[in-house]
């Protein structure tokens, strides 16, 4: 390809795409898409990119979808990346301000500049540069999705709904630059167990739902236990932690109900479906053994796990340019969050892998942030395995 376009990235240009989508504010909850899918969609529309705003599934927080085609026909690659941002929390814990997109030190800061308006601003750099250019055969599509944050089909409503269709896909999510092949899924349940309330002089009348949640988490532990002793190779051990407990309604009232919520980390191996038998079949040994043992549970969230193989053509492409351009590792990486890699591989059968500048460790924190380096290196190795890839 020609040098030229790796050398010439305008930089200033993607610091300022960042900053500027960092001061709307689209935290989600509640879900503040919109005023960033105006702002992604408007700038495409200047550009001269063939782009459009789709309005689903949700009416009032669009979604972008941007197609680059290239010279000749050949394979299509689809980008995506987020528009959703954590809540900033306490703004006094901030040494900058959440929502300014202050530069300092190589570095951008505020809620989102990692996770993931960094890679958005990447996003919009190769649509405008490939569009201007046109050095690539195949076709390029941008989605710039809802919802990621909180597990909602953004992205899994342009695949199926939209039948947006690729031969790859990448989602630029912060790992630093490494090729994540594979990623841990997460479940989290609410059990729900049910007492008798009485008076607590006279507990004995009574069926004590916290006792039941006592002997619940006892089984728990034990089974955490077991799920620990076998691991993945790139995702590490599976894991069901008990992360909340509510129960009783006065102090000198035998609880009626007690409930417990679980996060459940699983590996491509598993599925929702097999991690909620699992834990059906504890209650249902307890309840066997104590008659009074009465239990509803629920599955609130899911994010499948998904992976691709090792040594698939995509990763390979995208490991050689990322070690290419900035020294990045080439061993075998997954990432333990979930991202919307898992609409791609599993209900879209297409090939793809998580890859995007920033460092997780970044996200979701206080003063977060992301080294502008690593977004210029993010830019000039996409444009690398854009060439090979698609042609």
């Amino acid at each position: 390809m020609n040098e030229k376009v790796l050398d010439n990235v305008n930089v200033d240009l993607l610091i300022k795409l960042t900053q500027e989508m960092i001061r709307i504010p689209t935290q989600n909850p509640p879900g503040n898409e919109k005023g960033c899918a105006e702002y992604i969609f408007n700038h495409l529309k200047e550009w001269g990119a063939e782009s459009e705003m789709v309005f689903e599934p949700f009416s009032h927080r669009p979604q972008v979808l941007a197609v680059i085609k290239g010279r000749e026909s050949a394979r299509t690659l689809i980008v995506n990346g987020h528009m959703d941002v954590v809540p900033e929390g306490s703004r006094s814990q901030w040494k900058y301000d959440p929502y300014e997109g202050v530069v300092e030190g190589g570095r951008i800061y505020g809620r989102g500049s990692c996770d993931m308006k960094g890679g958005l601003a990447v996003m919009m750099i190769l649509a405008k540069i490939l569009n201007e250019t046109g050095f690539h055969r195949g076709e390029v599509i941008f989605q710039f999705v809802i919802g990621e944050e909180t597990g909602e089909p953004g992205t899994k409503h342009l695949l199926l709904r939209k039948g947006v269709k690729g031969d790859y896909g990448i989602v630029l999510e912060p790992t630093a630059l490494r090729v994540a092949t594979a990623e841990k899924g997460l479940a989290w349940f609410r059990i729900t167990l049910a007492g008798k309330p009485a008076h607590a002089s006279v507990a004995e009348q009574g069926i004590n739902a916290i006792e039941k949640a006592v002997k619940l988490a006892e089984r728990l532990i034990e089974h955490n236990k077991r799920l620990r002793a076998y691991g993945h190779p790139l995702l590490g051990k599976r894991q069901c932690t008990m992360t909340m407990i509510n129960g009783g309604t006065k102090e000198n009232t035998v609880p009626e109900s007690c409930s417990l919520i679980l996060d459940r980390r699983f590996n491509p191996e598993e599925t929702p479906e097999s991690v909620e038998g699992e834990l059906r079949e504890i209650l249902e040994k307890l309840a066997f053994e104590d008659r009074d043992f009465q239990y509803q549970i629920e599955r609130t969230m899911v994010y499948e796990s998904a992976e691709v193989p090792v040594d698939s053509l995509l990763a390979n492409v995208l490991r050689k340019y990322a070690a290419q351009v900035s020294g990045i590792s080439q061993e075998p990486f997954g990432t333990v969050y979930s991202t919307d890699v898992r609409n791609l591989i599993n209900d879209a059968k297409i090939q793809a892998v998580t890859f995007g500048p920033g460092d997780v460790r970044n996200a979701h924190t206080f003063d977060e942030n992301i080294e502008i380096k690593q977004m210029v290196d993010c830019v000039k190795i996409m444009l690398l395995t854009i060439n090979e890839l698609c042609g």
